[in-house]
């Protein structure tokens, strides 16, 4: 007989007497966020370290094999923001659920996000394998980089379901407070990563030489180490949070809750996505190294954004929270605090980047051009990014209020409104060059950030997603 599908409010019995949760409601701000973010920037350093691995790896093999990556890297993006949009619902509807201390919906909650996930992201596989190529030439490949930047991709797309089921079990038990279990996991995939990545690129001892390949296989075999374990320890008693059968049972309610959090925020991560491909190709216009060169400093700015983001992540958790204990004021609080701590931190980063560039770059590569093209680029993103962490942590507030309409807006504002335009008008329409891209960017970002602002301090947003 099939279990009946509930589409009420229902809760579960409890079963027994919910473990002690990580109840964040009546901590100090700046402690607790500092305890939150701290271990979410590792595990964002740790995701980094797959990038660099090939980064570093691949650059041995010349320009054309870090324009392939670069280029993979925002089609992949659209696909795996349907992931993130999920795990944003998951942080927000846990997290309020937490403070609220009804710990069993926030259980069931965290079951039906994974199942939604994972059907999901089997959507993906098929289409992005098959029509790899022509995306690819739509953003601009060019014939010596095409071949390599399929086969990365076709391999890295097959990835899809697992990366989905990892981001849901971090998403899960960040909403509890617990930061630290998915950033242990993180950092043993990504040794996985760096290990097997020289072994499968160069075919080193008894493996083969699959070259770019072997940097798709590398990622995919250790992000599959990484999911796996998460599954283990979701199904194991061994969180605060975990997963029963009765869990899967679908609960209409809880289902509509999610893809009304979720969804926004995944096609508001689409057409970010879509926005980035489109800024790549406008950056493809201007020939191989300079493309290689926005793919390494893409990467050296992913790392300046990991504060902002281990802070904004830690605001929404702490915002869901306080939320579902009934203390808007507190929320708004905790918004300001981060935004303000981001803003330092991000400024001292960008002053380091008008001496270090050059150098960091050398890392990377050995041609004099990408050197410098890549150096240009980061002293002015350096910059630009003091303005995009701050709205990082303000649009983190709002996905732990399932405020996702909101937060995407002001992100496709900044981009479709603000970015695409001024970097377009620029490098040209005004004939600035490449140059023009970058300036076009922080002009942006600075916009961007204004506007939200702007919105944020009307307090509209700080209202709780969950029942009462």
């Amino acid at each position: 007989m099939q279990p009946k599908v509930k589409e009420t409010e229902e809760t579960f019995e409890e079963k027994a007497e919910p473990e002690e949760r990580e109840n964040l409601t009546d901590k100090p701000i700046i402690p607790t966020m500092i305890k939150l973010s701290w271990p979410i920037i590792v595990a964002q350093g740790m995701h980094l370290m797959y990038q660099l691995a090939d980064t570093f790896w691949l650059g041995m093999l010349g320009p054309e094999h870090l324009a392939a990556i670069t280029l993979s890297f925002p089609l992949l993006f659209i696909v795996y923001s349907m992931g993130a949009g999920f795990s944003i619902a998951g942080v927000a509807l846990v997290s309020q659920y937490t403070g609220a201390e009804k710990h069993e919906r926030a259980s069931l909650a965290a079951g039906q996000i994974l199942i939604l996930s994972i059907a999901v992201s089997l959507l993906f596989v098929v289409p992005g394998r098959v029509f790899s190529e022509e995306m690819l030439l739509l953003i601009g490949a060019e014939p010596e980089v095409l071949p390599l930047a399929n086969t990365y991709f076709s391999i890295y797309v097959s990835a899809v379901p697992i990366i989905f089921i990892y981001y849901v079990f971090s998403a899960c038990l960040e909403g509890i407070g617990d930061t630290v279990t998915p950033m242990k996991i993180k950092v043993a995939a990504v040794i996985a990563n760096i290990v097997l990545d020289p072994f499968l690129i160069f075919g080193w001892s008894i493996f083969p030489d699959l070259g770019i390949a072997g940097a798709a296989w590398a990622t995919v075999l250790s992000r599959f180490l990484a999911s796996s374990i998460g599954i283990y320890i979701m199904f194991s008693d061994m969180t605060n949070l975990t997963i029963k059968p009765r869990h899967f049972v679908p609960n209409i309610f809880l289902i509509k809750k999610i893809f009304r959090i979720g969804l926004p925020a995944a096609l508001g991560d689409s057409a970010i996505a879509i926005a980035i491909t489109v800024l790549t190709s406008l950056v493809a216009g201007f020939g191989t190294v300079v493309v290689a060169a926005w793919g390494i400093a893409n990467r050296i700015t992913s790392m300046i954004r990991m504060p902002a983001f281990g802070l904004g992540r830690a605001v929404s958790i702490m915002v869901g929270q306080h939320l579902g204990a009934e203390q808007p004021d507190e929320a708004g609080r905790v918004s300001w605090v981060g935004t303000g701590a981001s803003t330092l931190l991000l400024l001292g980063l960008a002053l380091m980047l008008l001496v270090a560039s050059p150098f960091i770059m050398q890392f990377f590569t050995d041609d004099p051009e990408v050197v410098e093209t890549g150096a240009r680029i980061l002293r002015i993103l350096g910059f630009a990014y003091i303005f995009l962490g701050a709205q990082i942590v303000l649009s983190g507030a709002l996905n732990g209020a399932g405020k996702t309409k909101q937060q995407i807006f002001f992100r496709i504002l900044s981009l479709w409104g603000f970015q695409i335009p001024f970097s377009y008008l620029l490098a040209y329409t005004l004939d600035l060059g490449h140059d023009g891209i970058w300036w076009g960017i922080f002009m942006a970002k600075v916009l961007g950030l204004l506007a939200l602002m702007l919105w944020f301090k009307r307090g509209t947003w700080q209202t709780k997603e969950i029942e009462d």
